[in-house]
């Protein structure tokens, strides 16, 4: 359920779809929901395509928020992929955003397989979804902007 006071959180790393990343904060905030664009480092980050996105909040600065999570979004490429394996602040914000019933809107990966990545509980397989990869993303990202409003 989202509550005003909660966060919409879309995890920022080198070589992300900063595409994808973009057109979730534009359509999310639009609507009034609290995005902020979370980086894995504090410096200017490049996306698979170059273009570079300064982050709102570094990870640290994010974890203490992680409990008012209501989805965390992860516009990961399959090469930023393996960056997330090896972050072990990931797994703690991920379960913590797991416990606040958050949902997780993820890239696809080659395999499809998300456990593979090894920082979801297992029981969030049920949490978790994939956007779109092609012209319709403006599309989903309204639809999941009308959820987590209706969710309210």
């Amino acid at each position: 359920m989202y509550n005003f006071s909660d966060y919409v959180f879309v995890l920022w790393g080198e070589q992300f779809d900063e595409v994808s990343a973009a057109i979730f904060v534009r359509e999310l905030r639009q609507v009034g929901l609290r995005v902020k664009v979370v980086g894995l480092t504090s410096r200017r980050i490049n996306g698979a395509s170059g273009l570079a996105l300064l982050p709102d909040l570094t990870l640290e600065q994010a974890l203490p928020l992680a409990n008012n999570t209501a989805c965390l979004i992860i516009p990961y490429t399959s090469t930023g992929a393996n960056r997330l394996k090896c972050d072990p602040r990931l797994r703690k914000f991920f379960d913590q955003a797991f416990t606040n019933r958050a949902k997780f809107v993820i890239g696809r990966l080659n395999d499809g397989n998300v456990t593979n990545l090894g920082l979801f509980p297992t029981s969030a397989t049920d949490n978790i979804t994939t956007y779109p990869e092609n012209g319709s993303m403006v599309e989903f990202a309204r639809e999941l902007a009308g959820s987590l409003l209706s969710a309210s």
